[in-house]
């Protein structure tokens, strides 16, 4: 939601509104590991570019491995 405001796309009522609570502890719990085979920064990069990055990665890369060791982890 931060990049959509930043970038314009209206989604509160004020633009010096926050974040609603709900949605900043989804973000957060989602995060929270920092878990990932590959992190792509879409605020920064072009919709062309992070297609680059994702194909480099995909052909040059080994097999993704996040979901497994997720997995692997003891339950919270």
């Amino acid at each position: 939601m931060e990049r959509r405001q930043n970038t314009g796309w209206n989604v509160v009522d004020a633009a010096d509104s926050q974040v609603p609570r709900p949605v900043q502890l989804w973000q957060h719990e989602v995060h929270i590991l920092g878990i990932y085979d590959l992190e792509v920064n879409t605020s920064l990069l072009s919709p062309a570019a992070c297609t680059k990055v994702i194909r480099q990665y995909l052909a040059n890369s080994p097999a993704p491995s996040a979901f497994q060791r997720l997995a692997a982890l003891p339950p919270t």
